[in-house]
């Protein structure tokens, strides 16, 4: 196995486990519903669940993007393996493919996703959410430093 894939697995892995015990924690400490202030009005850990896609978006599409993850998973895992890449672009792929596993796994199990981090002015989301977002900008922001000027 080249050195990128193995980026682009440990990354995935590493954002999945993250995920899961981050989830696993605040439901097991902070009633559903709840929330524990971190920095006074600012951030807190609010314990919610969510139907929908990142954020709250679309809440009565579960089954939609349950499927769409996993194709989105697919996708990635074939791209990843049939392509030679960078380490540093399997790990931001790295990045998508963990937090969409996060998300999907909780889909799949619970038919929900757990949202805890809260800062007041967005939507609460989770770690798997920070992780695919952070990925698609890396993504496009990689795209736009690269594109070749006319």
């Amino acid at each position: 196995m080249r050195s990128g894939r193995i980026v682009f697995v440990v990354v995935a892995a590493a954002v999945f486990v993250l995920d899961r015990v981050t989830k696993s924690i605040v439901a097991a400490q902070v009633p559903f519903g709840t929330e524990v202030p971190i920095i006074d009005h600012v951030v807190g850990i609010t314990h919610v669940h969510n139907s929908g896609a990142a954020f709250g978006i679309a809440p009565a599409g579960a089954g939609l993007f349950l499927v769409a993850s996993l194709v989105v998973a697919v996708g990635l895992a074939v791209y990843v393996f049939r392509n030679p890449g960078s380490g540093l672009m399997n790990g931001v792929l790295g990045l998508v493919m963990g937090g969409t596993l996060g998300n999907s796994y909780e889909r799949l199990v619970n038919g929900t996703v757990t949202d805890f981090i809260n800062f007041h002015f967005w939507p609460v989301f989770n770690v798997a959410d920070s992780a695919v977002s952070i990925g698609v900008v890396l993504l496009i922001a990689g795209y736009f430093i690269r594109r070749p000027t006319a």
